[in-house]
């Protein structure tokens, strides 16, 4: 990863960071939807600089990475962004320092959800009882996840759901294709 752009979110009295996070978020996956590759995957990494899990926090800022500055540019950032400008501020597109703290593995964490989803959920796909279903999950215990993450929802069905994401710190950099949420279960972007 050569290029970055970083996306600084400003929260005000009345406009919290969660917020913004839900909205600048959901733009950035556009855009990189919009700028996906054929297997639907994206060439821009992302980054979370001031990610913290023991806080349960991303920071305010979201940073862009790619291999060239074309495809930084092709994103269009300030376009896609263009109705959030009084709570954003997109610095210009800059190359990685060379001098780096290290390698990061952003990836999103997908947990089995509430109780009652998933008996729901099983009432659907199944021909049981719901007596035989509450029987399953008689012993079930709900994931409570400390990760940080951003309040989404699809597009395609509508559904809510959190976004987890989770950071690992990698020895070397192994660069990649990324989803269209900019995450990765084994590329790294550049930490600086």
């Amino acid at each position: 990863m050569a290029y970055y752009q970083d996306i600084t979110l400003l929260p005000t009295a009345d406009v919290s960071i969660s917020f913004l996070w839900q909205k600048v978020y959901k733009q950035i996956h556009l855009a990189l939807v919009d700028n996906k590759k054929p297997n639907n995957t994206s060439a821009i990494g992302l980054a979370f600089p001031e990610y913290d899990a023991d806080q349960h926090k991303l920071g305010n800022k979201l940073r862009l990475f790619a291999e060239d500055e074309a495809l930084l540019n092709r994103c269009q950032c300030e376009q896609w962004l263009n109705r959030l400008k009084d709570y954003v501020y997109i610095s210009s597109i800059k190359p990685v320092p060379e001098k780096l703290i290290g390698h990061a593995c952003f990836k999103q964490v997908k947990f089995n959800g509430s109780k009652g989803r998933m008996i729901r959920r099983r009432l659907k796909r199944t021909d049981e009882t719901l007596e035989q279903v509450l029987e399953h999950f008689k012993d079930f215990k709900e994931q409570l996840s400390p990760l940080p993450y951003i309040q989404s929802h699809s597009e395609t069905n509508g559904h809510r759901f959190r976004l987890f994401i989770d950071m690992s710190i990698q020895n070397e950099p192994k660069y990649g294709v990324y989803s269209c949420y900019g995450l990765s279960n084994e590329f790294t972007v550049p930490l600086f």
